[in-house]
């Protein structure tokens, strides 16, 4: 569902009043994340994905591809009997392909959001949906950046919410959440995930509201 929303510099003002300087931190890498996630002309990476569809728990890894002017691809490769599963997608349409016996894994949410197609859709959360909140997240030894987007109209816990973790300098995407009503309905964690970046990285890092130019994805 797409929403204009607000301007983004406000937005900014908004989010850093009364922060810690911790807190001011974290927002201010958010949007350099952000605008870095906008300029990519695509990115591949293998995502270990646990999905709860009703009393079922459904474990698998994929491999995927993208392409901002073509297609994204995703392919189960874990386990055997998932093996050959594959998504391929296009601004216009989205096709689930099957390798041998048809199946299906059902949806994550009433807008019938898949398992597999909860990645692109994760990921375009971090280009041009509302990011609610940005912190510092501690992890063992490691630090990330976490990010919560959700629809901006929808109360905290309602609806449906992404959580990413991601490596602070690099803006590696490691480890999101899929949750629903308060409830976690997908993980995924990547070792590998790569961005190929445009080479014009103009982009508005001004902007954790949305879209640079207006609506925004929830």
């Amino acid at each position: 569902m797409r929403r204009e929303l607000a301007c983004g510099a406000l937005m900014m003002t908004v989010l850093l009043t009364g922060c810690s300087k911790q807190d001011q931190q974290a927002q201010q890498q958010g949007v350099l994340l952000r605008g870095q996630y906008q300029a990519m002309s695509g990115w591949s990476g293998t995502f270990r994905v646990s999905a709860h569809l009703g009393q079922q728990l459904y474990e698998f890894t994929l491999e995927g591809t993208a392409q901002q002017e073509g297609e994204t691809v995703l392919t189960v490769v874990e386990p055997e009997w998932m093996a050959g599963v594959t998504a391929r997608m296009t601004h216009e349409e989205a096709v689930l392909e099957y390798d041998g016996a048809g199946m299906t894994l059902g949806t994550l949410n009433g807008d019938g959001l898949s398992p597999i197609a909860a990645i692109p859709e994760m990921l375009d959360q971090v280009a041009q949906g509302y990011i609610a909140q940005c912190s510092w997240e501690q992890e063992g030894e490691r630090t990330y950046l976490e990010l919560l987007c959700r629809d901006p109209e929808e109360e905290p816990g309602e609806g449906t919410e992404y959580v990413m973790w991601f490596e602070p300098d690099t803006f590696q995407l490691c480890m999101g959440q899929v949750q629903v009503a308060g409830t976690t309905v997908l993980t995924l964690t990547s070792d590998d995930f790569t961005m190929e970046m445009n080479e014009d990285e103009s982009t508005d890092h001004a902007d954790l509201d949305g879209d640079p130019s207006g609506p925004s994805g929830a």
